[in-house]
């Protein structure tokens, strides 16, 4: 087991993605920044950029064992968690962090931005415990241009 503690953004070396976190759905989009939030406080940066949203560095510690550093992040694939995907422990503590950021009641926070592949501009958040999310579709927006 692995005990998991924020850590300073400059730890981390940089990585990919170890893997998703959620089933892929809007909800899991939309509960993932507040169950981040609840368990580690604010991402060191959040953006008005869906694809980019937010980021956050933490340390996974076992004991005996040198820290490992993983990042909690809403990317172009959505909820995940990154950092050095060959390494065993990495994975390890990946899991590990993803069960319980799962597990986590979400904290309250509100988001807005755009999602420019579509684009929709997109608000969304956790009010008093409950889930919310809206969308715009831009006034140029054309759904053959997707086909």
């Amino acid at each position: 087991m692995f005990t998991f503690k924020r850590a300073d953004s400059s730890k981390y070396q940089g990585g990919c993605n170890i893997m998703n976190v959620g089933n892929g759905s809007i909800q899991a989009a939309q509960l993932f920044p507040g169950q981040a939030i609840a368990l580690f406080g604010q991402p060191d940066e959040f953006t008005e950029d869906y694809e980019q949203m937010f980021t956050m560095v933490v340390s996974a510690e076992r004991e005996g064992c040198e820290p490992i550093y993983l990042e909690i992040y809403h990317g172009p694939s959505g909820p995940a968690i990154g950092g050095d995907s060959s390494s065993i422990e990495a994975n390890a503590a990946a899991k590990e962090l993803a069960a319980l950021l799962i597990a986590a009641k979400p904290a309250d926070y509100d988001w807005e931005g755009d999602y420019a592949d579509v684009p929709v501009h997109i608000r969304m958040g956790i009010k008093n415990g409950v889930p919310y999310y809206e969308d715009e579709m831009g006034e140029d927006f054309d759904p053959e241009d997707f086909m």
